[in-house]
């Protein structure tokens, strides 16, 4: 497809496309191309395609380039830098005023872009919509393994930001990311995603956002979200990523504690009328929903060194009774 151009100062441009579809794209040459023509099918036209290919090996790069389309833009890392560091090159370069973002291996549902543009448009106080996701297998077929975490995660509820940021802290990530379309100014506003994280840039990112503006969720399957065989996916609880998942969940909590006070008693009512400090009840919390370090940290941070109290004893006991090291694994006492 060909858009008209136009004269900006005696030079041609073309105008901005409502969406930037975003795409990072690694080592997915059995899936790019259904990617790709996925996006290019849509009900909706007014689209840029944004690929960073992030160094792949495979025929990924090549399949890419031979998709003919003006809207489709591909830049290529010589070698493999990470998934937030591609991600976050192919936003730097979208022009739209909506991001769409999409895995490699994954697909739109056709009327995906039109149902999502229709929505931020006629809710401007939504700073980013999501979906629920159709979960296919390899071959394309919906998956049916109910006891695999992914399977029914992402069939949420909607909620206001206060009680998504409850949720986030309590008990991780619900949102499906390949469904998500954001207004592109609110990455100018909360930043882009971390790249020191791996496997929760997009939890910390919703955190982010919540902690500003409203999110809705739309419970049409929009995206076809892909589970490989013998855990491939990047989220699959393999060991080193259950390792790396909790040390980050630890890094992203503290978050909060540079939440406003009223912000972290609405999303957390119970502690409305609790007078200690947030740091205090919410590094309580964080024991509660699996995170001893932010606990411990929280807690060592909050306490004037030079105070008094019954939280001191607290620490000195929890420091005791709670092996963050390892120390003792296999080990009785």
């Amino acid at each position: 497809m060909n858009v008209a151009p136009r004269s900006e100062g005696g030079r041609f441009t073309t105008p901005p496309p409502r969406v930037s579809v975003v795409v990072a794209s690694y080592e997915h040459e059995d899936y790019i191309e259904e990617c790709i023509l996925s996006v290019l099918g849509q009900t909706f036209q007014d689209f840029e395609i944004v690929v960073t290919d992030d160094g792949s090996r495979d025929s990924t790069l090549q399949k890419l380039r031979a998709i003919r389309d003006d809207r489709l833009s591909v830049h290529a890392f010589e070698r493999n830098r990470g998934a937030c560091i591609a991600l976050n090159h192919g936003i730097r370069r979208a022009r739209g005023e909506y991001v769409a973002i999409l895995n490699s291996d994954d697909a739109f549902e056709p009327g995906k872009l039109a149902m999502q543009v229709e929505f931020l448009d006629t809710h401007p106080q939504t700073a980013a919509v999501f979906a629920w996701p159709l979960v296919v297998d390899e071959r394309g077929v919906a998956f049916s393994e109910e006891r695999h975490k992914d399977f029914a995660v992402f069939h949420v509820e909607n909620r206001d930001r206060f009680r998504w940021l409850r949720q986030f802290f309590d008990a991780g990530n619900c949102l499906c990311h390949p469904t998500l379309m954001i207004r592109r100014r609110c990455y100018a506003e909360v930043g882009l995603y971390d790249a020191r994280l791996s496997q929760v840039p997009d939890l910390d990112m919703w955190i982010r956002i919540a902690s500003r503006y409203d999110i809705h969720v739309m419970r049409e399957p929009l995206t076809r979200f892909r589970i490989r065989d013998g855990q491939r996916n990047a989220s699959a609880a393999r060991p080193e990523v259950v390792r790396r998942d909790a040390w980050e969940r630890q890094m992203v909590a503290r978050q909060y504690l540079s939440m406003p006070d009223e912000t972290l008693r609405l999303a957390f009512p119970e502690h409305r009328d609790d007078p200690r400090p947030a740091g205090l009840w919410l590094a309580e919390r964080g024991l509660a929903a699996g995170l001893p370090l932010f606990c411990l940290a929280t807690m060592f941070d909050v306490l004037d060194p030079y105070g008094e109290g019954d939280e001191y004893r607290h620490l000195a006991s929890l420091t005791g009774s709670i092996d963050v090291f390892g120390l003792f694994r296999g080990i009785g006492g």
